[in-house]
């Protein structure tokens, strides 16, 4: 027996999430960025192109997603996905903890 599904809004929230997690990603890497130029750290500005093309490939993945969700409600998220997204949020945590101890450095 199937459940009834609801049409409307599954593929909205799935977008939503993921271009949520894109923005949040791409702020932190402007911040990652920034601090790494300001204070000539091309490790740390290296990191913050890195998260940039991450941000911008969730986001693109999100609007694959949501189109997966509108044909089929079921459809797994697909698991390297999930498993990349875990590096790069500990890759953001990284850097961002980097960027503040620099900065609190002086």
């Amino acid at each position: 027996m199937t459940s009834p599904r609801d049409p409307g809004l599954q593929p909205e929230r799935t977008l939503l999430a993921w271009s949520r997690t894109a923005l949040v990603l791409a702020a932190d890497a402007l911040l990652v960025l920034r601090t790494g130029y300001v204070r000539r750290l091309p490790g740390l500005a290296a990191l913050g192109g890195l998260l940039a093309l991450a941000a911008v490939a969730l986001y693109a993945h999100g609007v694959r997603r949501r189109s997966a969700v509108e044909h089929s409600p079921h459809a797994p998220a697909g698991r390297w996905w999930m498993r990349g997204l875990a590096v790069v949020v500990v890759l953001a945590a990284g850097g961002s903890a980097w960027s503040v101890l620099v900065n609190a450095g002086g």
